[in-house]
């Protein structure tokens, strides 16, 4: 659910919801990274909603329905098994997003009902459903980790990942050609669902 109007009042709402998945997500992604990786780094712990905001993946946020936040950089942290360390660590952001929508979906049904709340839902929904995306830094491109043969070839990519889904999503709003919502839609849907269902 990509901001439609730029209002004051939805600015507000998506900033909201952007702070609180962010924060969730990069934050525990940072907690996790810190305690299993070796050595052990307490240092890159870090729960503060301003310093987790990443600049291009705020602007997909707000243009394209969905996110992320700062990244934990891959080269400074390393795991006795590095590669399956981070495939693991990479579901972190994504189930955070889910544990969102799921508890805004409970405070929609039993407590109060309100616009925030529904902005909450369907961008932690959305976030939650873009991350099987296979490009950096969504948590499916971790399978692409897995199988290029150098960390060379996975660091540029890396690097130009934001970019791409930048790119994807710009031309998805603008063209006139959703095929990018098209494409998502079926399983946001099913997420979105899964995390209303009472």
């Amino acid at each position: 659910m990509p901001l439609i109007s730029f209002n004051l009042e939805d600015i507000l709402y998506y900033s909201v919801a952007i702070l609180a998945i962010v924060t969730f997500g990069s934050g525990f992604t940072r907690l996790f990274a810190g305690a299993f990786g070796h050595p052990r780094k307490d240092d890159i712990i870090d729960f503060n909603p301003i310093t987790n905001l990443d600049i291009v993946g705020t602007i997909v946020f707000f243009l394209g329905g969905f996110g992320w936040g700062k990244q934990v950089d891959d080269q400074k942290i390393r795991f006795k098994k590095q590669k399956l360390g981070w495939c693991l660590l990479s579901l972190i952001a994504p189930f955070g997003s889910l544990t969102i929508a799921m508890s805004a979906a409970y405070i929609k049904h039993f407590f109060w009902t309100d616009r925030v709340i529904e902005v909450v839902l369907y961008l932690s929904a959305a976030a939650t459903v873009y991350h099987v995306l296979p490009i950096p830094p969504l948590a499916g491109s971790r399978l692409i980790y897995l199988m290029l043969p150098q960390e060379r070839i996975w660091r540029l990519y890396s690097k130009a990942g934001p970019f791409i889904i930048l790119g994807l999503v710009l031309v998805d709003r603008f063209s006139g050609i959703p095929f990018l919502r098209e494409a998502m839609a079926p399983v946001l849907d099913a997420v979105t669902r899964f995390a209303e269902y009472y």
